[in-house]
């Protein structure tokens, strides 16, 4: 059902103007960004503080250590980061920065060229609405997922107050001017109540495909994977694509050479064998309904969880991985390398601890894959380049933030 707000006061906390940012821009490709990459955001934290800093993808350098941080407090922006702070999956209008504030439910815009905080948004309606992706679809509007449900909302649906949905803003003012509630979309279990839990969304064309984790409010039991397809033009939702056995998927990648939607499950973290629902599944979107090409286990990956994943490298031929470490264990995170054709995969490197390796993203232009290193004593953004597909060797690392030092926890386009 989809609920709008037009009306509504806006719940921008400091909304300081577009500042001529906000051009509508055509996507590069069917499957392509709103607006083509300008440059790399790079999330550092230590959970308690934030920092934000951007580096040129062309010369590699560093060209602000620190844009932004958790001491930041611009006029008219009311809320400092927190220390759980995320970023869009894809580069949104006008190339800017947006930062998600998952611990105060709030969006904040940064212009990169003088990392000045623009405008901010209080996404949660009066909850814990725990955002957990941006996906711009024009200069006046854009998608918020809001990942958790309101256990106590009002009786009026005009408060959007519900959560466990897709919210839906003008990010040029900015306020919210309507959502698509999703929780009907949940997958039911036996003996508990299932939230759909929104988390990462990809647009392709006029649809925007999200994730649903399926996760019960206190997290103790999941369901099957999910994912929704959504027409940006009418905000329907259009196709319900479930991932038999598979769960808690959340990461989205798009090959645009063959149409195919690329899926990665982490698996249950309370399941006994948490492995045995994790995976990568690859969907023909030519087909309608969308049809499951291939599926991948984590056989590949020394039958370990798989954390991250980018599926696009080579046209889809190369996928980069990261498999979970565990806490006092015996195993630390490890980033792999797959051959999708072959369905097989080499490790690249390990980490020095668990939870030490962060986000993938590659640069397909460039033959040359990202990877967040957050090593306690040498935190970097390791650079691997796979211009020889059977040999993917580590080209540099690059300091993100060598004046705070918090080590990097994500990267991502704006």
């Amino acid at each position: 059902m989809v609920h709008t707000n037009l009306l509504a006061a806006s719940l921008g906390v400091g909304a300081l103007g577009c500042l001529g940012a906000c051009s509508d821009r055509p996507p590069t490709h069917p499957g392509g960004p709103a607006t083509p990459p300008s440059g790399l955001a790079v999330v550092n934290s230590d959970y308690v503080s934030t920092s934000i800093s951007l580096i040129d993808p062309a010369t590699d350098q560093v060209t602000s250590g620190d844009c932004l941080d958790s001491g930041t407090r611009a006029p008219g922006v009311t809320l400092a980061l927190s220390g759980d702070v995320a970023l869009p999956s894809q580069p949104q209008q006008g190339h800017l920065v947006v930062a998600i504030d998952r611990s105060n439910s709030a969006l904040t815009w940064i212009d990169p060229t003088t990392c000045t905080p623009l405008r901010q948004l209080d996404v949660s309606t009066g909850f814990y609405a725990n955002p957990h992706d941006v996906i711009s679809v024009g200069a006046t509007k854009a998608y918020v997922t809001r990942y958790e449900r309101n256990t106590a909302p009002t009786a009026d649906p005009d408060d959007l107050d519900d959560g466990d949905d897709l919210l839906i803003i003008d990010p040029s003012i900015p306020r919210i001017t309507g959502s698509i509630d999703l929780s009907s979309y949940a997958v039911a279990v036996d003996g508990a109540a299932i939230e759909a839990r929104p988390d990462r969304g990809l647009l392709v064309g006029t649809t925007l495909y999200v994730a649903l984790s399926n996760l019960s409010h206190d997290f103790t039991t999941s369901a099957h994977g999910r994912v929704l397809a959504i027409d940006t033009r009418t905000d329907r939702v259009t196709q319900t694509i479930d991932l038999a056995d598979w769960k808690n998927c959340s990461t989205l990648s798009y090959v645009d050479a063959t149409n195919e939607l690329v899926v990665a499950c982490g698996g249950s973290f309370r399941d006994s064998d948490q492995a045995a629902g994790s995976g990568i599944i690859s969907l023909d979107l030519s087909a309608s309904p969308p049809a499951e090409v291939a599926r991948q286990s984590v056989a590949a990956f020394g039958g370990r969880p798989v954390a991250g994943y980018a599926g696009i490298a080579a046209d889809g031929a190369l996928g980069f991985a990261v498999t979970y470490g565990d806490f006092g264990g015996p195993t630390t995170d490890q980033f792999w390398v797959l051959d999708t054709a072959a369905g097989t995969a080499r490790k690249l490197a390990d980490s020095s601890d668990a939870f030490t390796y962060g986000s993938v993203l590659v640069d397909a232009d460039h033959d040359r894959v990202y990877l967040t290193d957050a090593d306690a004593a040498t935190p970097r953004v390791q650079v691997y380049r796979y211009a020889d597909p059977t040999a993917p060797v580590r080209e540099l690392a690059i300091d993100a933030n060598p004046t705070l030092g918090l080590p990097p926890r994500e990267i991502a386009w704006y």
